[in-house]
């Protein structure tokens, strides 16, 4: 435990948070009879309440449950129940709605322990970076870079036609050049030496053409470059945003993968929010990777549900040209009796050594 936050007494750490200048919180933690972490806010620094907008007044001695709608409160506790447990400093990304809007914050939780070796963790410091500027930036340059691929992909078309219909006449001449040397008696008049020259432009045009087909390639989509994402605690996060006072039952996927942080961001809370939008009570969230690279996210909900693709428009347009830009497919089925369901395919892997290990954890 060495280099561990010990206690240190509560007048000391709200003196020294109010002299960080950035968001923070503290946590009381203690444990009901089944074990279960229990957490309450002792104290939010005078930035938290600048930058969130929240009366911190209103929140001490409250646990999350007490003033947070009840998917968000879940979402945090897990990750407090989550750094209670493993006595490790936890750090992630999440994305809250606040009074400001919904926002994304970089947060860091450190579990301060009791007095005595393993001592039991009484508080919790939680500090936060307002990272929704980066995050949003990222998201919107994923978006234009998707419709300036699009636009690269017909002019990539437009190249490639425009070159074979031109390839198309010079290979004309070339056939008729063959016909006019068969039985063509050389007179020494230099037309055999015309025709040659006509061959070897004709030949080399092609050949010229050939090579800018093939450097049209560099308009295709560049390689994705993957990251990983905690996929619960995104899901999570969206459905907070989506359904923040869980009128709908949701399962949700517990697997860490890597994969296309914004590409995964839009598509989720884009299919997300539809599916809340039509489902009567329940929503089924799954991933499972199809071959080496490939993930499905199979998104059902109860309702009764035809779209396909000509009648796609907004955030489902959106998502469907982010897929197809990616490589991947967007279908929808739905059954009067089965509910709705929307399959989507994106470039990822899941990480099944850490799912088995965050398996045996919290969250």
């Amino acid at each position: 435990m060495s280099g561990k936050l010990r206690w240190i007494g509560s007048p000391q750490i709200k003196q020294v948070m109010e002299l960080v200048g950035l968001p923070s919180f503290l946590l009381d933690v203690s444990t009901d009879a089944s074990g279960q972490g229990q957490f309450r806010f002792g104290h939010l620094n005078g930035q938290y309440e600048t930058e969130t907008g929240i009366d911190v007044a209103a929140l001490i001695g409250k646990s999350p449950h007490d003033v947070l709608p009840q998917r968000q409160a879940d979402t945090v506790v897990a990750n407090y129940e989550r750094c209670r447990i493993s006595r490790e400093i936890e750090s992630y990304v999440e994305l809250l709605e606040l009074p400001s809007g919904p926002r994304w914050w970089r947060t860091t939780l450190s579990p301060i322990f009791g007095a005595g070796k393993g001592g039991p963790v009484t508080q919790i410091i939680g500090v936060a970076v307002d990272v929704t500027q980066a995050n949003q930036h990222e998201i919107e340059l994923t978006q234009q870079l998707s419709s300036q691929r699009a636009a690269s992909e017909k002019v990539r078309a437009f190249a490639t036609n425009s070159i074979l219909d031109s390839k198309s006449p010079l290979r004309s001449i070339l056939a008729y050049l063959d016909m006019l040397r068969d039985g063509f008696l050389d007179l020494g008049d230099g037309k055999a030496q015309h025709l040659n020259t006509i061959q070897t432009i004709v030949v080399d045009a092609i050949d010229e053409l050939d090579e800018v087909l093939c450097s049209t390639d560099h308009l295709r989509e560049s390689p994705v470059e993957f990251v990983e994402i905690d996929l619960a605690h995104m899901c999570r996060d969206i459905a907070a945003l989506v359904d923040p006072e869980g009128r709908i039952a949701m399962t949700l996927p517990n697997l860490p993968i890597d994969g296309d942080w914004a590409v995964t961001q839009v598509v989720l809370r884009c299919l997300l929010e539809q599916a809340t939008f039509r489902a009567a009570s329940s929503i089924e969230v799954t991933v499972e990777e199809l071959q080496s690279g490939v993930l499905a996210f199979t998104i059902t909900d109860d309702s009764a549900f035809e779209q396909n693709g000509a009648e796609w428009g907004g955030d489902m347009a959106m998502a469907a040209a982010l897929v197809k830009e990616r490589g991947g497919e967007l279908t929808t089925t739905s059954c009067l009796t089965d509910g709705a369901t929307v399959r989507v395919t994106l470039p990822g892997v899941i990480h099944y050594a850490k799912a088995a290990h965050k398996q045996m954890g919290v969250g």
